[in-house]
């Protein structure tokens, strides 16, 4: 039986154009990937008790996480010197 969330985020996933025009970048200072622990180190470890509870967070994790892209990606969009995929502002 297939889980409910399955496939869910299936267009995130990279695109093979992308990954391979950026192989061979040797960025040094890269940031902190939040993607996977925005909520988690912003709130109470009280509230991961719960299974229930913790899946949610979990699963909502990666909405929050577009939002805080969509400030870069706009940020990235108002400059017209960059390429439209560069995605590695600060």
């Amino acid at each position: 039986m297939a889980s409910l969330i399955q496939n869910l985020f299936k267009s995130r996933q990279k695109r093979t154009y992308s990954v391979r025009e950026t192989i061979v970048d040797d960025r040094k200072n890269k940031g902190n990937d939040y993607t996977n622990n925005v909520l988690k180190n912003s709130m109470s470890p009280y509230v991961y008790r719960n299974a229930r509870m913790n899946d949610f967070v979990i699963l909502i994790q990666k909405v929050i996480s577009d939002l805080i892209d969509s400030v870069t990606f706009l940020k990235g969009y108002k400059s017209y010197t960059t390429k439209k995929d560069y995605k590695n502002f600060r």
